[in-house]
């Protein structure tokens, strides 16, 4: 089934400026309306929005006749996993090919990852499958590498379900119940309900709209809201490492592989550096988090300073108010502080 090119007769939701190149849409929409079975992939250790557009854009083409693959590093939890068709999102695609034989994929389309190695497993093990095939670079990150063979990248997006909404519509695909729950639980969480200075104008009328494609709002909210036992236990464990620099603007917390081990399935940090940033008088919210994989995990929060550049300097990246980056093996949280608290110091003198 070809998916038609022309924007739907539906009101569009946006203005002719989007900063995507009508050469994308159009390379993008011939990609997906030529292909018949597509890989959907994010990055790892996922967010609403990773997940919410893993599953809004997977029910969306599928409605239209498309077979569909999502993958994704790290598995869905807490919220995230309660989604429609969760279940379905696999970590390993080893299984489902073989590169000496026909490949089960038309098109590869990557959503809310702004390179290739934000990917993780998904990419690290399957290089040549993203050699042979063509990619689609769907997202909105202002650090985003623009590695697609198509780019579908709106730095101006709130949240990269967003980005998918936009698409959709201009393909003609109304999204069905499932696909609007994604879509519009990504978008509530990358903008913390509404919330964040990347939230617009825009922002809102994609969300009406996919409440009136049948997305639970209150629903939603309520699952947002909610927190597993064990992530509420890594909170009140690491609720004592807080601390304070640069005359108290920056804030962060420190949390060992320990703690996470010790606090059940589902642990997890999420909230902590916007938790910190939002302590008066600070200008840098900062959680330092040592993975269950070894690596070392930082998350950035800030209401006055580019995180996103900051992050970028250590080969991370995201927004310019929420941003995060890894270090490997061999380092630690503290050579990771040494490290970082004189880059923020930095950033905060201008």
């Amino acid at each position: 089934m070809v998916i038609p090119l022309s924007v739907s007769d539906e009101e569009p939701l946006t203005g002719p400026a989007l900063p995507i190149a009508e050469e994308d849409w159009t390379r993008a929409g011939n990609l997906v309306g030529n292909a018949r079975r597509i890989l959907l992939v994010s990055h790892k250790k996922p967010d609403g929005d990773a997940i919410g557009s893993l599953l809004g854009l997977g029910h969306a083409l599928e409605s239209a006749g498309k077979a569909v693959t999502m993958a994704c590093a790290d598995p869905p939890t807490n919220a995230m996993a309660r989604l429609p068709g969760a279940e379905r999102i696999v970590a390993d695609l080893a299984p489902l090919y073989r590169l000496d034989a026909p490949l089960p994929w038309d098109v590869i389309i990557s959503a809310d990852a702004a390179g290739l190695d934000r990917l993780g497993a998904i990419y690290e093990a399957n290089q040549d499958l993203f050699d042979q095939l063509p990619v689609i670079d769907l997202d909105h990150h202002i650090t985003n590498h623009r590695f697609g063979t198509a780019n579908l990248v709106d730095p101006a997006a709130a949240a990269a379900t967003e980005v998918v909404t936009l698409w959709l519509q201009r393909l003609g695909i109304r999204p069905n119940v499932p696909s609007a729950t994604a879509l519009l639980f990504g978008l509530m969480t990358d903008t913390l309900s509404f919330q964040t200075e990347a939230t617009s104008a825009r922002t809102f009328r994609v969300a009406a709209y996919l409440l009136d494609c049948g997305g639970p709002l209150a629903a939603l909210a309520t699952g947002f809201r909610q927190r597993p036992l064990s992530s509420a236990l890594v909170w009140s464990k690491a609720m004592g490492s807080l601390q304070f620099a640069a005359g108290g603007r920056i804030a962060w917390f420190e949390v060992p592989r320990s703690i996470l081990e010790s606090s059940g399935p589902g642990a997890d940090t999420s909230g902590l550096s916007g938790f910190a940033g939002n302590i008066l008088g600070v200008d840098v919210g900062m959680v330092i988090e040592e993975g269950l994989d070894g690596n070392v995990y930082v998350g950035l929060r800030s209401q006055t300073i580019d995180v996103a550049h900051l992050a970028a300097q250590f080969g991370g990246g995201g927004h310019q108010r929420a941003a995060g980056c890894q270090f490997p093996p061999p380092a630690t949280i503290a050579s990771v502080r040494s490290t970082l608290l004189p880059a923020i110091e930095a950033a905060l003198r201008g």
